[in-house]
């Protein structure tokens, strides 16, 4: 396996391949040879292979998987669950084969063109109150069963639900339970079919359905086990126990330490919590967000956060009030606006917000503008000292927009990249080099 030992025990330390652009196979093909290889190799060194966050798209699991036509209600059958490889599956595998990579993990979570011009909220679309989430991740898990050549078990990051500024509430969040449960109940067939065990890694995600890990726990208890005790005994034959048992089997969460620090949250406390509420964590996203405290005296500073804002990416915001009650905000605009044409609480009331804006994980601030890394750096070692999950992705995928606004000379960006000179490969290793010397200190 693509392990390496850090802390007493071993890993698989990776990054996210959603930070190159590749919808197609073709592109994907490319970007495992020329772009994820030389980063893993120069960051890790000489190894027998390199763990690989391979994100796979709508477009790639129907060209990976290479099926006919799908019934009218797109269920996949036994025979397309229990398919052997196909020719343009073969060719992902001996590509991966041919530059020492494997498949640690797989980034599910946006299934459309996430280097389109705007992304923003379609990220989360297909959201989990439609079916078709669940038959892409269906097929995603399948894709993944061909490539677990060194493993029996593994998980597919996707989101937890839907975009709240769509719409929120209790309808909604059953009707994601019930298409969540729907899709754990089919990975339970496709274990059966294939003896390969591939698992939903929920990613709580600022603005979306239980964003929170309060909101998160409640959501699995009350949405989603709920829904498995309901539905499972008659649909599977099985008590409500052995129900609970398989729910907790196939749907685990992916942490991600930007989103945790953007609502404010002890990753720490974060990963005691789902350890104490028996939810699993299969993957931990070692990534940073931006944080400004006291935006309304640190005028120059809140100036360059929001020139940050960009049209491709969602930068949700979350600020902090002195009461300790916390505001969510859409995007940087929303942001923007509040200071222009306050209602309600002003910039004054708060003593801090947040951005969802992934930076690069060595970036150094002079402040008072910073970065989350502060909390992700022991969130990473208390993970893998207490054995929580061995799974660990770089996913800082904001690099592309980061040279545009470099380029059009926004301060912030320009800091981030050194003088604007952008060259991904480079940072890249340099983020995994960051993780490793992270993870090889107590301090």
């Amino acid at each position: 396996m693509s392990r390496i030992e850090r802390l007493g025990r071993q890993i698989e330390l990776s990054y996210s391949t959603n930070v190159h652009p590749a919808e197609s196979l073709d592109d994907q093909l490319r970007m495992l040879g020329a772009q994820v290889a030389p980063v893993m190799s120069q960051a890790l060194g000489a190894q027998p292979w390199y763990a690989v966050n391979l994100r796979v798209g709508q477009r790639q699991a129907d060209e990976i998987l290479c099926h006919g036509p799908l019934p009218s209600d797109s269920a996949l059958s036994d025979a397309v669950l229990a398919a052997p490889p196909s020719e343009n599956c073969h060719k992902l595998l001996s590509t991966l084969a041919a530059h020492k990579l494997r498949v640690a993990s797989i980034n599910g979570f946006p299934i459309l063109d996430f280097h389109a011009p705007r992304v923003k909220e379609q990220v989360y679309s297909p959201p989990w109150t439609d079916g078709g989430r669940a038959l892409y991740t269906l097929k995603i898990a399948k894709v993944f069963s061909h490539l677990m050549s060194d493993r029996s078990t593994a998980a597919v990051s996707v989101p937890t639900g839907t975009f709240k500024g769509y719409s929120d509430g209790e309808e909604i969040r059953m009707q994601c339970a019930h298409f969540i449960t729907e899709c754990a109940k089919e990975l339970l067939r496709l274990e059966r079919l294939t003896g390969k065990t591939v698992k939903l890694g929920l990613e709580p995600e600022p603005y979306t359905t239980a964003e929170s890990m309060d909101e998160f726990c409640a959501y699995f208890k009350h949405c989603i086990l709920l829904q498995a005790r309901s539905k499972w005994p008659l649909q599977l034959g099985i008590s409500t126990q052995k129900a609970e048992e398989l729910a907790r089997k196939f749907i685990t969460v992916n942490l991600d330490l930007c989103h945790a620090a953007v609502e404010f949250e002890d990753p720490i406390e974060d990963l005691k919590r789902l350890r104490a509420e028996g939810i699993s964590v299969t993957g931990i996203h070692v990534s940073a967000a931006l944080k400004l405290p006291e935006p309304a005296k640190n005028k120059a500073a809140l100036d360059a956060l929001l020139a940050l804002n960009e049209p491709r990416y969602l930068h949700q915001v979350v600020g902090r009030l002195r009461t300790g009650l916390l505001a969510h905000f859409e995007d940087l605009p929303d942001l923007e606006r509040l200071r222009t044409r306050p209602r309600g609480a002003q910039l004054a009331d708060f003593d801090e917000i947040r951005c969802h804006f992934h930076v690069p994980l060595f970036a150094e601030w002079p402040g008072p503008l910073a970065s989350t890394r502060d909390s992700a750096a022991p969130a990473a070692r208390f993970a893998v000292k207490e054995g929580i999950t061995d799974n660990l992705i770089v996913e800082t995928y904001t690099w592309d927009v980061l040279s545009s606004l470099a380029s059009k000379g926004v301060d912030a960006a320009k800091g981030m990249l050194g003088s604007g000179r952008v060259d991904v490969t480079e940072g890249l290793v340099k983020e995994l080099k960051w993780v490793l010397e992270t993870l090889s200190s107590e301090s």
